[in-house]
Parts: structure tokens; sequence; C-alpha cells
């Protein structure tokens, strides 16, 4: 019957094994996507998808701190922007002291990526001078005053000076109407304003007249410009504050949906420029998943194949389980820190395939010295790992350390080969110290190769 001691280790390593199953293949414990036989994230390199470099247009004379606030604020934004989108697993990280890179993983479509992180997304109220249609010469009479289009190139002579501006949002929502405006579509946006901002709109529209024009503009494009009516004016009248305006047009569900995002998000602090962008097909992405698959399961076999080589069946049956269960612990916690794993992620787990051997090779080797030395198998088997503890404990503690350095001071694929070589590493201690032994010890399986030549080879 087994020991208590030992029933409590078969729980916990029951425990652990199930733990790490759990998140690798039940998607509401790992928060991804149903549908997906494993809930591990990739990355652009192995799905496809979109990349992005922007640079800020930073004014000159600019103060580096200044700089740098003013490029922690793009990502933040960028970053708003991306996750109300529902994109997976985006990397939106500096390159540079100017520059951002931004990567999307699954997204195909350049010009939906460029329109969703390169507009700057600054919303302004302007009155309108003069409304003209395409092909109309409009023309500033001041300094005050300049034209602007509409997206179906019809010309507005506006302020220069707008009366409100996007800061007094708090809220954008898509709407729609069963029986739509002539000439516009039935979906439209829906502007919430800020305590503030409802008292600054309130007066915009008391200082217009009922036939007057307010134009709204998104990055000097004119959405639309709703003429001044007497029931908004009454409204104005008999209210402190106007919490409402309405973005009209003819939308898509898809334009919409990204109008509002981008509004809800903030404009940026600045102007950003698209300096090189590209596409990641499929077909390239499934390419590097069956390379670097290729390369870490002929790893594994290799490895298995030697173990049994070297060590005959049972020290060989031991090693190789807990290979197996280390693989199982990796993929459970990619799965459980929702990490992504690149090609550089890959390369860690071929590095963990290593460690993790190179483990239970130190311990079997120690096991031998001690049998060769005329001890039984069981104080040989304690004498091992008590003499091996030190060795593995330095290597993998030291390693440990490293990969926490790559953790702080990294970006992108090097800190996800962080994250993966660090749950290697703890991975590899429990599985070589805590579940080796428990098999050899609990299982009776050190009285399989009890003096035979397997062990006592030198």
């Amino acid at each position: 019957m087994m020991r208590r001691a030992n029933l409590l280790k078969f729980l916990l390593i029951l425990t652990v094994l199930f733990t790490a199953t759990a998140f690798l293949f039940y998607p509401a414990l790992s928060g991804a996507k149903k549908g997906k036989l494993v809930n591990i994230n990739l990355g652009l390199d192995l799905q496809g998808g979109s990349q992005l470099l922007l640079e800020a247009q930073i004014p000159e004379g600019t103060s580096l701190q200044e700089a740098s606030d003013t490029i922690e604020r793009i990502i933040t934004i960028l970053n708003n922007r991306v996750n109300q989108y529902g994109l997976a697993n985006p990397v939106i990280r500096r390159a540079g002291t100017k520059r951002i890179l931004v990567q999307l993983p699954g997204t195909r479509d350049i010009a939906e990526a460029r329109q969703l992180v390169g507009r700057m997304a600054l919303l302004e109220f302007r009155k309108v001078i003069e409304a003209g249609k395409k092909g109309d010469l409009l023309e500033p009479r001041s300094l005050n005053e300049e034209v602007l289009y509409d997206r179906e190139g019809n010309p507005y002579l506006v302020e220069r000076e707008p009366m409100l501006t996007g800061e007094a949002l708090s809220n954008a929502v898509v709407r729609s109407r069963p029986s739509p405006v002539p000439g516009e579509g039935p979906l439209f946006i829906e502007l919430t304003f800020n305590s503030e901002g409802a008292k600054i709109f309130r007066e915009v529209i008391n200082q217009l007249a009922v036939g007057d024009r307010l134009a709204i503009v998104l990055d000097d494009i004119i959405y639309s410009a709703p003429h001044i009516s007497e029931s908004i004016k009454d409204a104005a009248a008999a209210s402190p504050t106007l919490r409402n305006a309405e973005i009209t047009g003819r939308f898509s569900p898809e334009e919409a949906r990204l109008l509002g995002i981008i509004l809800r998000a903030g404009a940026l602090p600045t102007e950003v420029k698209i300096v090189e962008e590209r596409s990641i097909g499929p077909s390239l992405g499934q390419d590097s998943v069956r390379r670097g698959m290729t390369s870490m399961i002929t790893g594994f076999i290799l490895v298995m194949i030697y173990m049994f080589l070297r060590y005959r069946l049972w020290l060989g049956l031991v090693g190789n389980l807990a290979l197996l269960l280390n693989m199982v612990i990796v993929l459970g916690g990619l799965a459980a820190f929702r990490a992504t794993l690149t090609l550089d992620g890959i390369a860690g787990i071929i590095l963990t395939i290593g460690m993790t051997v190179d483990a239970n090779v130190i311990i079997f080797e120690r096991i031998k010295e001690e049998l060769r030395a005329g001890k039984l198998a069981g104080p040989a088997v304690k004498g091992g790992f008590q003499k091996s503890l030190s060795a593995i404990l330095d290597a993998s503690l030291t390693t440990l350390a490293v990969a926490f350095i790559l953790l702080l001071m990294g970006t992108g694929p090097v800190k996800g080969f962080a994250v993966i070589l660090s749950i290697g590493i703890i991975g590899s201690m429990f599985c070589a110290l805590f579940f080796s032994r428990f098999l050899l010890e609990a299982t009776g399986l050190v009285a399989r190769f009890e003096g035979t030549a397997a062990v006592k080879a030198s």
C-alpha cells in the first residue's frame, strides 16, 4: 500500500498535470477562442498578420522626457484601440526614440490595420461659413478660415479654430435607425460628452443661430455638417448641459465600428507617420510552424531514443516520462499566462527539452556511481539525488536569473523566449527532482534495474 508521503506526492503530481492540461485544452481558463484544439496563441511569424512601423512626428525642441512621455501615451492609446477592436495577441512596443512597432497577428488586411493604428483621431466641431458642392472652388477670406472636404469631396469653408474638441468626449457608440434620414445610412455614431464637455457643447449651440451648420471633423475630414434646428436650440435654452451629438453618414458596419473604437480610445498626442508596413501571409506562417514543429519533434524523439539507448528500459522510461510531463507543463504555462508562441519561443522549448534531459542525466550518473560503490538500489537512488541536487539547483537558478533579466529588459520575442525558458526551468526542476524520484522510489521501478548491466556500465 502506498505510504502517506508518497500518496501526497502522487496527488501533487496529478494536480500539476491536471492543471496544465486544463489550461492547455479548456478555452474558458486561458481566455482562448472556442474551437481551437490547443489554447496556445501564435505570434505574427507563425500565423501571419500585419506589421507596421510608426514614427511619431515630435516637434523639434521637445525634451527627451517629453518625447518619451509622448511615445508612452501613443502606445497606451494604440493598445486601447487594438483591445477594443478584439484583436488577439498584439505587440505594440518602442522601436527607438521616436518609433513604435505594431504587430497584429491574424490581421490580413493592411488597410484595416493602417486605419486602426495610423489615424490621429483628432475630433473637432467647427462652424461652417459656406458649404459648396463637388467641383466648387471655395477660398478662405481670412487667416481664421480654411477649406475642408467631406468624404464625397464636397468643399466646406470653416472656421480654423474649433469650437469643441474630442477631449470633451466620454463615449462613442454605434447606433442604428430603423428609418434612415434621406441621403444617410441607417448607422450613426452617438457621441456622449463628459460633464465639462456637455456645458461647452450647450454654449456652442447657444452661439449658433437656427440654420447655421456645425461641421464634425475627424482628422481634417468632415463626416457630417448638420444644421442647427429649432429643437436643439430649445433644448440648449432649457437645460444647463447638452450631453449628446451624432456623427451621421453612409457607414458600413465595419467602418462605423472602427470609427467608434478610435473615438473612444482618444486622439493621439501627435501625428504618426507609417514608415514601413508589411503583410505576412498565412502560407509563410504555416511554413514557419511546420519547420519549427519539425525541428522540435525531431529533437524530442532523438532525445527519447538516446535516453533508452544510454540507460536502457527503466531509467530511460523514467527520464522520458519526466520529459513528457515537462512539455505539458511548459505548454500549459503558455496557455495560462496567455503568452504568444513565436519562433523564438519554439527555440526556448527545444532548449527546455535539453535542460530536462540534462538534469536527469546528472541524477542517473550519480545513481550509477552509488551502485558501482556497492550500495543497494534504494540507498543508491537516495544518494544519487542528494549528490546531484546542488549541481542541478546551481545550473537552474543561474539560468533562471538570466531569464528574469531578459524578462525585465527584453521586448517582444526576447520577452516571449524568457517566459518559456522560465517556465521550462521551473518545470525541469520539478520533473527531475520530484517526479523522477517519485517514480523510482514509490513505484518499485528501482528494483527493476538493480544489478543490471545497464546501470553498472561505466
